[in-house]
């Protein structure tokens, strides 16, 4: 390199060897594209933190780390680089050779002004192994989330799992924090474990780094993030916060207002960033506005008077079309002695904020403020219809708002406030308590009757879009549903309780929404009689038990279900017996009961069909098909359940039919149907892939695992039953690791490791027992029982045999597999041992004489090393 080239032009030939941009190469040391443009034009040196940046970015070799910083500072000549050979090793290729880290960050409207500093230093601390947890403090409005994206996307590329947002300011409770953090990740819940414990079981092997915008009013929650830390050694959490969390290895950078001019200054003013942020955004709402000298002056006392502070500089220049910067400043500096004196119920770092949001004000046309308080009942942003019908604000008075940077409309085409506005405005609003209360009536009306009418879409093919249109109206919904249940407006909540109770379950949302649901039952249990109380008890209690029965507390679901059958007859509308007969009918045959789930099962059928209602008519059909595969009758079931995926195929329900092709492919298994059941499988795991439904990937690889086994392939069949615990054991469903692991028994038995079989078959025996799922604890016992008689406990398997053979909940490939080892045994035995174990057997439950088995397992025998420890029962 001749010694004619520029330092700036040596950057830029070695950003171009590597194929970077110079947005890219500015996102990774960041600093903003501007700055970058002006050290490859010489009009300006790095500082030394940012020439550091700059070396990492541009792969400059650590032993050559010195020289290349001395050239930047201008300490040392431009031809010293010559001798500095970037490691190409590092170099990008073409732009589909560059790795594409995942991340979901909002992408801000316009670009960031200054913060250069700011971006270096926070770009150090986020590489410092040291720093996990990086708190953003300061006043609302201060500019702490626009930072905190910056910077988060200057570390898009060097995270390996990715980078992640989310708003926390919509949240009411801390207990919100952890769904919260999950949609951020398009992290869906499914199972009785609690969703923290989902949470860290799906981060614990992760890195990556999470921003969490807003959190000083969810304190009492930082607890979560602790544990966070401590479980998930490979996550870095990017906090802003007004207030710090107070945590061990909480680090602190405390933001302050963008650099503002000496007042009187007229040169260079508009090297500020203060000023910089002033002319962008006047510029926004009035095309070709510039300063002139007395404007200079203007702007700069402006910035002055509210500290720098971004959102207050913003919210000023979006005036400057009614208002010259003269008159925006004596409007703010006649408030200032106002609010340093009068205002002491206010935190002293808002006085200044306070003053913009009371001067935009006094400055709205009445209907304007009108609107603006309206849209303070909204949470976690709106949609234009929803405007419309709650507020009544017409589609001028809202644009009227955005242009003046009181309303901000998102990529999505939503809109949203700034938190400390909607809270500026809700003020406002309560001051007229009849029209607060009108537009708290209406907006719960508009957002029930959105989860009523979306019933439909939720299990139609349009269940994605739908479940992503909900999830962002999350906020709106919980709001809706307190001011509901509070103002006993039952007549609106009955109608969305099918959806709610929907999309808890999709959602993996057990545990909110069964306290949302029991909100609506204590409310009704102790409130007086009227009409329709009945009618909605009957079924708010049907939804809580089917998000319980997902948690896998059975016997508390089978109380409730019960309960909502004894309020639900008496009406006499079948299709409000659909959900309590049908899914109290699963959850018996599931616990072996099935001479009750019959009758139960039948019903639910006959009142689908007679309210013409296809997606539980299908329901009934599949259950009543998979309820007869438990009788060995193949064919009939596959024929019922068939038929009951035909008709979600139709309805187009990407979930069920997901489910129906992994609980028919068993059936066609044992019926030899080998290709046929794995194509099933491949596409539930397609569709389930698809809408990130993680237990239907796990149920899908379980079945593929038994088609395997099956076939002989031992290794494939254990390599596919691995892949569904692990989805299982991430979301701590107990019912579908107890199913997989006797699978992987029953492996390991063909494999011929008959004590890692043993084990196995101990370890799933008391989980099913938990979950009271009595045929999988049937079937761990069969596997046991071969597994004695092989190691020559003859007596003790044939104990088991007899007691698997006379149980009621033995399916009947189970009893056939224990009466072929009964007659085995028998055959080995003298009548008088037949006579002691039979006896043995009538005389205990079935439950002491699992009890009695377990505790035989836990004590350790000669010949064999010591079993697993066995879970509770």
């Amino acid at each position: 390199m001749g010694a004619e080239v520029s330092f700036g032009a040596w950057v830029a030939r070695q950003r171009k060897t590597l194929g970077l941009t110079r947005a890219e190469l500015a996102q990774c040391a960041g600093c903003s594209v501007s700055a970058l443009r002006k050290i490859e034009g010489d009009e300006r040196r790095p500082s030394r933190q940012l020439a550091e940046l700059l070396a990492g970015c541009l792969h400059i070799p650590d032993d050559q780390h010195p020289t290349f910083l001395q050239v930047a500072r201008g300490h040392l000549r431009v031809e010293r680089l010559a001798a500095v050979v970037p490691q190409p090793a590092m170099a990008f290729g073409s732009e589909h050779d560059r790795p594409q880290p995942a991340f979901r960050l909002p992408t801000p409207p316009t670009p960031l002004i200054g913060r250069d500093a700011e971006m270096a230093t926070l770009t150090r601390l986020l590489r410092d192994p040291q720093c996990r947890l990086l708190t953003l403090v300061g006043p609302g409005g201060i500019g702490k989330t626009r930072l905190a994206l910056e910077v988060a996307s200057a570390q898009i590329e060097r995270i390996p799992n990715g980078v992640y947002f989310a708003p926390l300011a919509s949240l009411s409770s801390p207990e919100f924090i952890v769904p919260a953090i999950a949609n951020a990740l398009d992290l869906m819940f499914s199972g009785p474990a609690t969703p923290l414990i989902q949470l860290l079981n799906y981060l614990r092997e992760k890195s990556l780094l999470l921003v969490l915008d807003n959190m000083e009013h969810l304190l009492e929650g930082a607890e979560v993030l602790a544990t966070l830390l401590q479980e998930a050694p490979g996550v870095k959490l990017l906090i802003t916060s007004r207030e710090r969390l107070n945590l061990q290895g909480e680090w602190l950078f405390d933001i302050q207002g963008l650099p503002v001019p000496p007042l009187g200054q007229l040169d260079l003013v508009e090297e500020y960033s203060s000023v910089g942020l002033f002319l962008q955004s006047a510029q926004r709402v009035q095309a070709g506005f510039e300063l002139n000298a007395e404007e200079r002056l203007a702007v700069s006392r402006i910035c002055h008077l509210v500290e720098g502070m971004p959102l207050a500089i913003q919210l000023a220049a979006a005036w400057v079309q009614l208002l010259s910067c003269q008159e925006i400043a004596e409007e703010i500096e006649r408030n200032l002695d106002f609010l340093a004196t009068a205002m002491r119920d206010m935190p002293v770092r808002h006085h200044s904020l306070r003053a913009v949001f009371d001067h935009s004000w006094k400055l709205l046309a009445e209907t304007e403020q009108c609107a603006l308080s309206g849209l303070s009942v909204f949470r976690g942003g709106f949609a234009r219809d929803a405007v419309e019908q709650v507020t009544e604000a017409s589609l001028s008075l809202l644009s009227a708002l955005v242009t003046k940077s009181l309303v901000h409309r998102t990529e999505t085409g939503r809109y949203d406030l700034h938190e400390l506005i909607r809270q500026y405005a809700a003020a406002h609003l309560a001051d007229d308590p009849q029209h607060e209360a009108a537009m708290q009536e209406r907006h719960c009306d508009f957002y029930l009757a959105l989860l009523r009418d979306r019933e439909v879409a939720l299990k139609g093919p349009a269940q994605q879009e739908t479940i992503r249109e909900l999830t962002d109206e999350i906020d709106n919904i919980r709001t809706a549903w307190v001011w509901a249940v509070k103002h006993e407006k039952f007549a609106s909540l009955g109608p969305a309780l099918r959806s709610f109770g929907l999309l808890s379950d999709i959602r993996g949302w057990l545990g909110e929404g069964i306290e949302q649901l029991e909100m609506i039952g204590q409310a009704l249990r102790t409130g007086p009689e009227g009409e329709g109380r009945h009618t909605v008890f009957g079924q708010a209690l049907a939804q809580q038990a089917l998000l319980i029965f997902r948690q896998g507390q059975h016997e508390r679901a089978q109380s409730l279900f019960e309960e909502s059958l004894a309020i639900l007859r008496p009406i006499g509308d079948q299709a409000l017996l659909l959900d309590p007969l049908l899914f109290l009918g699963i959850l018996l045959y599931l616990n072996g009961q099935f001479d009750q789930a019959q009758p139960l099962l039948d019903e639910g059928l006959a009142c689908a069909q007679a309210v013409d209602d296809p997606w539980f008519t299908a329901l009934a059909l599949f259950n009543l098909g998979y309820m007869t595969s438990f009788s060995g009758n193949n064919m009939e079931s596959y024929e019922q359940m068939h038929a009951g995926l035909a008709l979600w195929r139709t309805l187009g329900d990407p979930r069920f039919t997901a489910l129906g092709l992994n609980f028919l492919s068993p059936v066609v298994i044992k019926m030899g149907r080998y290709e046929e059941a794995q194509t099933f499988l491949q596409e539930s795991l397609m569709l389930c892939t698809q809408i990130g439904d993680r237990w239907g990937m796990g149920t899908a690889y379980r079945f593929l695992g038994l088609a395997a086994l099956a076939q002989s392939n031992i290794p494939e069949a254990q390599s596919l039953i691995h892949k569904s615990l692990d989805l299982f054991t991430e979301l701590s469903t107990r019912w579908d690791i107890a199913q997989s692991l006797i699978y992987l028994g029953e492996i390991k038995a063909v494999e011929g490791d008959l004590l890692e079989a043993r084990q196995i078959f101990f370890e799933a025996l008391p989980m099913a027992l938990e979950v009271q799922a009595i045929p999988l604890a049937l079937d761990a016992l069969v596997g046991l029982a071969y597994l004695q008689a092989q190691a020559g406990e003859v007596e003790q398997a044939l104990e088991l045999s007899i007691c698997i053979v006379s149980h009621t909940a033995s399916a009947l490939d189970t009893k056939d597999r224990a009466g072929q080892l009964l007659m085995e045994l028998e055959a080995q035995l003298t009548p008088q041992q037949i006579g002691v174990a039979q006896a043995s057997v009538r005389a205990k439950s079935f439950d002491e004489l699992v009890i009695e088995l377990l505790n035989r397992s836990q004590t350790p025998r000669a010949d064999t090393t010591p079993f697993s420890q066995p879970g509770q029962l």
